[in-house]
């Protein structure tokens, strides 16, 4: 069938063009109500390619223009391949993968679906992937009754977390970021203290709210290498280093206090760890949005038709008030 699909032609350039999809037998094909922009996709558009090879093995398509792409998104299955079982036509899915999302519709294997349960807003089901990935990292984030928690990186992963946190009993929830407009949301959805730091240390505002002690939990989830040495700074003795994001350069970083104040390292990567973590996962790190315990819908903050693209794209990518840009 003849679909429109975005594709990246070179570095920061995109176009939506026609093309056709062949779904085979072991394919579902949907039809697609919306996909998010992630952080990867922006850095696929800015021409930063993760690495491949040896046991790099997360872009499993060789990366070359055009480059149709879009991981991120939600739908209902229109036909179901011979070899499909755990599908059928009229179901509503989300998808997890490299499945090339930014198009009317999209193919997708039994694997790289999930479906939607019952109550859930497609809108935030086409954010099925990152709203499952930020849950899991807070629930599994090792926050305790009475923690101080800091969370450096406001997106849309950092507010899921900062919530998730506040609701799991912290203390009090500290953001860092850039962004006054994306401190001012977070506090209003349960942040208790905000953190400029293109205008305050975040070093010695976290000593100043924590008595000298450093935070119990630190989340990384800004992506730098900046923050990553921040989050190593401001660690209490004993605590807990959480990584989030995924940071696909090299990066330097003084790691001696891993050792000298036995910090515990935790990754929270869901999607990461494997299929079968996930469909475990997902009914419980969709159990708290569905209940109304964790707000989505004020994390999408633009929304665009698939044929304004190029415009989505530059919004993500060069808009600092953007958080979650949504394509129908």
């Amino acid at each position: 069938m003849r679909v429109k699909s975005a594709c990246l032609t070179g570095i920061k350039e995109i176009e939506v063009r026609e093309r056709e999809l062949i779904p085979k037998n072991d394919d579902v094909l949907v039809k697609t109500h919306a996909a998010g922009i992630c952080g990867t996709d922006k850095n696929l558009y800015n021409g930063v390619i993760p690495p491949t090879g040896g046991l790099n093995g997360e872009i499993r398509t060789s990366f070359e223009y055009p480059y149709y792409f879009g991981h991120e998104g939600g739908g209902t299955v229109v036909e179901v391949g011979r070899n499909v079982r755990q599908f059928k036509a009229g179901d509503k899915v989300m998808a997890f993968g490299w499945v090339e999302t930014y198009s009317d519709y999209f193919i997708a294997t039994e694997d790289n679906l999930e479906l939607v349960p019952d109550g859930l807003d497609m809108d935030l089901a086409s954010l099925g992937e990152p709203i499952i990935c930020a849950v899991f990292s807070g629930l599994c984030s090792k926050v305790q009754l009475g923690d101080t928690v800091v969370v450096v990186g406001m997106g849309f992963a950092g507010q899921v977390f900062a919530q998730i946190a506040k609701k799991k009993g912290a203390f009090q929830v500290i953001g860092i970021d850039v962004v006054d407009g994306k401190l001012e949301l977070a506090k209003s959805l349960g942040l208790d203290h905000a953190v400029n730091s293109a205008r305050t240390d975040p070093l010695t505002a976290i000593l100043k709210l924590t008595g000298g002690q450093g935070a119990d939990v630190m989340v990384e989830v800004a992506g730098t290498a900046e923050a990553v040495q921040l989050c190593n700074d401001a660690v209490k003795h004993n605590g807990v280093l959480v990584f989030y994001s995924w940071i696909t350069e090299d990066i330097a970083l003084n790691i001696s206090r891993w050792h000298d104040n036995s910090l515990e390292i935790v990754n929270t990567g869901l999607v990461h760890h494997g299929i079968l973590q996930r469909r475990i996962w997902v009914p419980q790190a969709l159990r708290p949005v569905l209940q109304g315990m964790i707000q989505i819908a004020p994390l999408i903050t633009h929304t665009y038709a698939l044929a304004e693209m190029d415009k989505a794209m530059q919004t993500a990518n060069e808009d600092s008030a953007a958080i979650k840009v949504l394509v129908r």
